[in-house]
């Protein structure tokens, strides 16, 4: 079964309940040793922290003013990738909140529902997925099982659950706040169409492939009319119903539907974003699946760089895209392989250990050709 592609989310998918504060650009005038002063200029998160600890200073630690600029900190550390420091400002932040406005106020609740992604984004899988199903049963109880935050808050917690592989408590979760979504924001709201995603999705991952993909279709169809077929979440459906084609041994329909999702993807988004990267990956597969081994190497050989710039050299994606590489190069007896599966094997070993799924089948990759 075909790796399920989930976007990576930058931000809540819910409106503000504060306004952002504006990011800040400080000119600090420098002196020393005699030299004439010089000026400097400071922006991105140096200069959010700054601020936040200037308001901290002057307003106190739990004005409104100084609880948006820890937060517009944190959300700038996040955009840096600076992840394991956005966990603790965004700790900080829900802590200040908690005790000035009360664990269930719906300012806290939000802090909590971004903490639970930036935690999930460390890797502390465990400790997200709790934060995130505080924040649902809060919002229940304080909103209602119909409020738009509420059904956010149960769609990421779904999510969540998937990525944990705990799929039979994601399956009635997700089939709840689909419904709600439904009712509450409407049939073809983006939000809805995305939740009733992952639930073609969940079915995929369950077994279901025939089910997932009549599911996933309608999604696609239903997206590309009211969201436009290069809005970013369409461009997500169309990425994952390619998993499903190849998984249920439609190369020859994906080839086509790989290729221009690649286009689409790459002008709209860039060629090292992931929706790009993993439709190209799935070229690969579908050009493979019909014989067409030769343009597969060659295309995965033209997409590992930019997936290495783009995601990481140990994103699981990269280590996915170079374990099929090397098994495409052993294949045609190419003299790359050896090098490409090493290097499979030691990032799966890195990033998931030495008894995961992905890191046996490059280590039996890595006997093969040992063997020869």
């Amino acid at each position: 079964m075909g790796r399920w592609f989930n976007r990576s989310r930058k931000r809540d998918d819910e409106p503000p309940r504060e306004p952002e504060p504006t990011g800040p650009v400080i000119e600090i005038t420098l002196t020393g040793g005699g030299r004439r002063p010089t000026t400097t200029t400071i922006g991105g998160p140096t200069a959010y922290g700054l601020q936040y600890r200037a308001f901290h200073d002057q307003y106190g630690a739990t004005d409104p003013r100084t609880l948006a600029a820890g937060t517009g900190y944190a959300q700038e550390l996040m955009r840096s990738n600076d992840v394991a420091e956005a966990v603790t400002v965004y700790q900080e932040v829900v802590g200040l909140r908690s005790s000035a406005q009360g664990p269930e106020h719906p300012d806290t609740l939000r802090s909590k529902h971004s903490l639970a992604f930036a935690l999930w984004q460390r890797g502390s899988h465990a400790e997200a997925e709790r934060v995130q199903r505080d924040v649902y049963e809060a919002r229940r109880r304080v909103l209602g099982d119909s409020d738009a935050d509420t059904l956010h808050s149960g769609n990421n917690l779904g999510w969540l659950l998937i990525e944990l592989g705990r799929l039979d408590e994601a399956e009635p979760l997700l089939r709840t706040v689909a419904d709600g979504m439904a009712r509450t924001l409407g049939r073809d709201d983006a939000a809805t169409l995305a939740c009733q995603m992952k639930l073609a999705g969940l079915q995929h991952l369950q077994g279901g492939s025939q089910q997932a993909e009549r599911a996933l279709r309608d999604v696609v169809r239903r997206m590309t009319r009211t969201l436009g077929p290069t809005s970013p979440v369409t461009l997500q459906a169309r990425s994952n119903l390619l998993v499903v084609l190849l998984d249920n041994g439609r190369a020859a329909e994906a080839v086509d539907a790989a290729q221009a999702l690649a286009d689409d993807a790459g002008r709209v988004l860039g060629t090292t974003d992931g929706v790009r990267l993993h439709a190209r990956h799935s070229l690969a597969r579908a050009l493979a699946g019909v014989g067409r081994r030769a343009d597969a190497i060659r295309l995965l050989a033209d997409t590992l760089p930019d997936s290495e710039r783009g995601r990481g050299v140990d994103h699981p994606g990269t280590l996915e895209m170079r374990t099929f590489f090397a098994q495409l190069l052993i294949d045609a007896g190419d003299r790359r392989a050896g090098r490409e599966a090493r290097a499979a094997l030691a990032g799966c070993e890195r990033v998931h250990g030495p008894t995961h799924p992905d890191t046996e089948k490059a280590r039996a990759l890595v006997r093969l050709i040992d063997g020869r």
